[in-house]
């Protein structure tokens, strides 16, 4: 009978380590692949989470300057339209009696 390298139990076969050993290997292989997942899931989520905040940082700045524009566009639109009332109706009829226009 063969006995094992790593813990001298009895071994099946050819090979050089017992059953119990082969398993134990294999489930420490696959928490290793586990936490390494794990991490990477991590990493992604924490990735995520950075490009959405500044994504959302981005679209805030953008709808801050949309804004800004918008309302100087209105007062500048409110201005225009008071200069051009004051011209219709007080200019432009003086400059037309000044010509001799009825």
């Amino acid at each position: 009978m063969r006995r094992c390298n790593d813990c001298a139990n009895n071994v099946v076969d050819a090979d050089q380590v017992c059953t119990a050993c082969r398993l134990a290997e294999w489930k420490d292989q696959q928490e290793q692949a586990e936490a390494i997942r794990q991490r990477a899931y991590a990493l992604e989520s924490n990735r995520a989470a950075y490009l959405a905040k500044k994504k959302y940082m981005k679209d805030a700045i953008k709808a801050g300057v949309i804004t800004a524009v918008s309302v100087l566009l209105f007062l500048a639109f409110v201005s225009a339209t008071r200069d051009a009332m004051r011209y219709e109706w007080e200019t432009k009829p003086a400059l037309l009696k000044a010509n001799g226009v009825k």
